[in-house]
């Protein structure tokens, strides 16, 4: 996959900030996503002890999800753990797998957050902008934003506000009786589309198989 280069990587937490507040301009919030065919997921795993960082991406077909492609990566570990600033700690071993890709997704699940986030630039947003293609953060915890929990049911949401109260993502239950997870557009897709992608890949679990499998991967990658 090609990738812009708009920013380094080997940077300050302050010039962090900086780059996502410049980049947010660059968020586009049409609906690009029109033919569904391939959709991909990412995530990362850290090893304290040997100060390296794993990447996974993992690419399925749609609405089959059957798995066609992963790819890893391993980097050393260079930006601390810095809340809202996860991008530019997975970022670049990301972008490494994403390099190495041939079925291109026409969309991307990221496990972490896209513009429910402080500057509305979590990793799906901040990715999406690199690999110009639409893009989901699902993360699995909260960050930011004003919300109700959702009934207890599959498929149920409510949405997730800032101090604007506009809307910037959903609170969306994969499954009854365990926790939801919280979904938002990184760029190029409407919110719903987005939900509805998520609730069609949770099939057996609470997390999206894409983003699943690229966990696993991932981790196996880290422990050897």
């Amino acid at each position: 996959m090609k990738i812009k280069k708009l920013h380094e990587w080997n940077i300050a937490p302050n010039q962090a900030i900086e780059i996502q507040r410049r980049l947010q301009k660059k968020i586009d919030f049409h609906n690009f996503l029109e033919d569904l065919c391939v959709i991909g997921g990412a995530d990362a795993a850290f090893s304290k002890r040997d100060n390296l960082i794993y990447g996974a991406v993992s690419i399925f077909s749609f609405p089959n999800l059957d798995l066609i492609e992963e790819k890893s990566a391993i980097l050393p570990l260079r930006f601390p753990y810095i809340p809202g600033l996860l991008s530019f700690r997975e970022g670049p071993v990301l972008l490494e797998c994403f390099k190495k890709v041939k079925n291109i997704p026409d969309v991307i699940l990221f496990d972490g957050q896209g513009i429910m986030h402080p500057r509305r630039m979590g990793i799906a947003a901040h990715l999406g902008i690199l690999l110009d293609k639409p893009a989901i953060g699902c993360a699995k915890s909260y960050l930011y934003g004003e919300f109700n929990l959702p009934a207890n049911a599959k498929g149920a949401y409510e949405y997730v506000r800032d101090k604007t109260v506009e809307i910037i993502g959903a609170c969306l239950r994969t499954r009854a009786n365990v926790k939801p997870v919280f979904v938002s557009v990184g760029g190029k897709i409407s919110l719903l589309h987005a939900i509805d992608i998520v609730l069609h890949c949770a099939k057996r679990y609470r997390i999206p198989e894409p983003i699943r499998y690229a966990h696993r991967l991932a981790g196996h990658a880290k422990h050897g």
